[in-house]
C-alpha cells in the first residue's frame, strides 16, 4: 500500500527582480523569492526548470534544489502573527511548493519521497534570512521563523520528472525517524535541548552540508555563536 502524505495545493516559480526598500540598512533586495501560481513544471537536479535564485551561494543547488512548505505552517503563521497571507499568491516566503496535510512533524531528513514523476530526498530544513522580513514587511518575521521553526524544509532531486497541482507526495522510504524538521529547527536555537539528538544530526550523512555547519558551529561555541546575526536584521 503505498503511503501517501500529501498533495501538491500550489507549485510556485519565479524569476530574479530586483525590488527597492525602504527603512532599511539595505537598498535593495535581489531575489528569486517572488515566485507565482503554475499548473505545472518540469523538476531537475537543481529545481524547476521554468524558476531561478538570485543568491546561489545560499539558495538552489542540488541539495536545496526544492523549497516545500506547508498549507498548515500558512495557517499556524497567520495564527501567530496576526497576518492573513494566501496560498494561492505570489509566495511570501520563496516557497515552490504547497503541501495539504504535513508540516515540520511530519517530515524527516533523508526521506525519500515520490512526487508526481520525480523521486525526492529531504536534505535541511530552510535557514531564514532577512529577504523573509523584506518580502513580507514584517521587520521581525525572519526572526520569528527562525525562533518558532515554521520554516518549510528542502530536497534535493534524485530523479527528474514533472511535478503538476494535485500529484500525490508519497513516503518510500524513511531512515532517520528522530530528525524531524521540527525537531532540527528546536536543535539549531538550541542544541543542547536534546544533545542525544544533536549528535546524531551531526552525524547523519543526509544531513544538508549548510545546516549540518550551522548547527555543529552552534553546538561548539553556544551562546558565544553569532553566526545568524547578519541574515536575522
Amino acid at each position: 500500500m503505498k503511503d501517501t502524505k500529501a498533495k501538491v495545493l500550489f507549485l510556485k516559480v519565479g524569476k530574479v527582480t530586483i525590488t527597492l526598500l525602504q527603512n532599511s540598512k539595505r537598498k535593495e533586495m535581489i531575489s528569486g523569492i517572488k515566485k507565482y501560481p503554475v499548473s505545472n513544471s518540469f523538476l531537475t537536479k537543481t529545481g524547476f526548470r521554468d524558476d531561478e535564485q538570485g543568491d546561489l551561494e545560499h539558495h538552489g543547488g542540488e541539495n536545496k534544489a526544492l523549497f516545500l512548505f506547508s498549507s498548515k505552517t500558512y495557517e499556524e503563521i497567520n495564527k501567530q502573527c496576526n497576518t492573513n497571507f494566501k496560498i494561492d499568491e505570489v509566495a511570501h516566503f520563496g516557497e515552490n511548493i504547497i503541501l495539504s496535510n504535513i508540516s515540520e512533524s511530519d517530515v524527516c531528513i533523508g526521506d525519500i519521497y515520490r512526487l508526481g514523476e520525480a523521486k525526492i530526498q529531504i536534505t535541511q530544513p530552510r535557514q531564514p534570512c532577512w529577504k523573509l522580513s523584506a518580502n513580507t514587511n514584517i521587520k521581525d518575521m525572519t526572526k520569528f521563523i527562525f525562533q518558532s521553526g515554521l520554516t518549510g524544509w528542502y530536497a534535493k532531486v534524485l530523479y527528474e520528472g514533472m511535478i503538476c497541482v494535485d500529484d500525490e507526495l508519497i513516503l518510500d522510504e524513511r531512515n532517520y525517524p528522530n530528525l524531524s524538521i521540527k525537531k532540527l529547527n528546536q536543535l539549531i536555537v538550541n542544541p543542547l535541548f536534546d544533545e542525544k539528538t544533536t549528535k546524531e544530526a551531526l552525524s547523519c550523512k543526509e544531513l544538508g552540508k549548510p545546516f549540518f555547519e550551522s548547527l555543529s558551529k552552534r553546538y561548539k561555541l553556544k551562546e558565544k555563536d553569532e553566526q545568524f546575526s547578519v541574515y536575522h536584521i
